[in-house]
């Protein structure tokens, strides 16, 4: 189902290489292209929970083709030089992200009223259809559907394979970030049902019937680094460690229902679930997985995680904040 394809731009690269070498193909060049047969993805797809929320990318450029009022948005590092997909907005995470003055500590969603700022100047309503993606890793992607489902926008799907898969079915890219007349985007329904706070996390360490699953690398699990942005190492006691990693194949696609229930279906039959990372992007993506793909019922991603609860524990010693595989020295 997967092989990689040789990029167009092969001779650019060759003479990249040869005078910058390796690291900064990769760094210009980041998307790799990936070959997915598009039926067996789509039969993948109809066996989960909720298949309206992915799509193919044949099946999306068939909508775009179709549907003048679908918005399709990537979540796309501009410093990775990724072309995106024709016709679709880009954003990265400083336009969804919160300002900095609004907490101690980084990482956070922007507020609902800004995200109906930023939906308002790409065109968008609360009927539009919208489609995300993003390169390579794709929880990007998977954090993006997140906070559109905090504004209650039901129509969204995410790509499955993202812009690798797109760049492998050579499909169009470039001409992006078209010029729109913009709206007055108004959030259906403002929740924040799927959200978990530091407190529900607290309170789900003791509760039976609660997992915190960390989605984070096995090095930030154990203690034994620490990324940018967090206050020191360790993680929440008590959770159970699957990196998120582990739910995509080697193409970047989704794994099948049948593989994805049993890397999680027992561990969250009958209990309801925390997911977090370091800032609730990686874990954004496993609350998508056990929700749409294996329709868990009470899933919730923990926005502030590994930062917010690292920030409580070191920098303000809050009671009842512990820690497991780490300590202050």
């Amino acid at each position: 189902m997967f092989k990689s394809t040789t990029s167009k731009l092969a001779l650019g690269v060759v003479a990249l290489v040869v005078v910058a070498g390796y690291p900064a193909y990769r760094y210009i060049f980041g998307a790799t292209v990936v070959d997915v047969d598009s039926t067996e993805q789509a039969q993948k797809i109809e066996d989960y929970a909720n298949p309206a929320a992915f799509t193919t990318p044949l099946q999306l450029a068939k909508m775009m083709k179709e549907d003048d009022k679908l918005i399709v948005i990537g979540a796309l590092n501009p410093a990775k030089g990724d072309t995106p997909i024709s016709g679709s907005f880009t954003f990265w995470r400083g336009d969804y992200s919160a300002q900095k003055s609004a907490y101690d500590y980084g990482g956070m969603r922007n507020t609902a009223d800004e995200m109906e700022d930023l939906l308002s100047r790409i065109g968008a309503t609360p009927d539009s259809p919208i489609v995300v993606y993003a390169a390579n890793k794709h929880h990007d992607a998977a954090r993006l559907y997140w906070q559109l489902g905090l504004l209650g926008h039901e129509n969204v799907k995410y790509l499955d394979g993202g812009l690798n898969a797109w760049l492998g079915a050579e499909l169009p890219v470039g001409n992006a970030n078209p010029t729109v007349e913009a709206t007055d985007y108004v959030a259906p329904n403002k929740n924040e049902t799927k959200l978990a706070t530091i407190e529900m996390v607290r309170n789900a360490i003791t509760d039976d019937d609660w997992v915190i699953i960390d989605t984070r690398g096995t090095d930030e699990f154990d203690g034994t680094s620490v990324k940018s942005g967090a206050y020191g190492p360790g993680a929440i006691p008590g959770a159970v460690h699957i990196n998120w990693t582990k739910a995509v194949n080697e193409d970047s696609t989704l794994k099948t229902a049948a593989e994805l229930k049993a890397l999680y279906g027992d561990l969250i039959k009958g209990k309801k679930v925390i997911s977090y990372c370091q800032s609730g992007v990686r874990s954004a993506h496993t609350t998508m997985v056990l929700e749409e793909v294996l329709g868990a019922a009470d899933v919730y991603n923990y926005d502030g995680s590994w930062i917010e609860w690292s920030h409580a524990f070191y920098e303000e010693g809050r009671e009842g904040i512990e820690i497991m595989n780490g300590g202050k020295s």
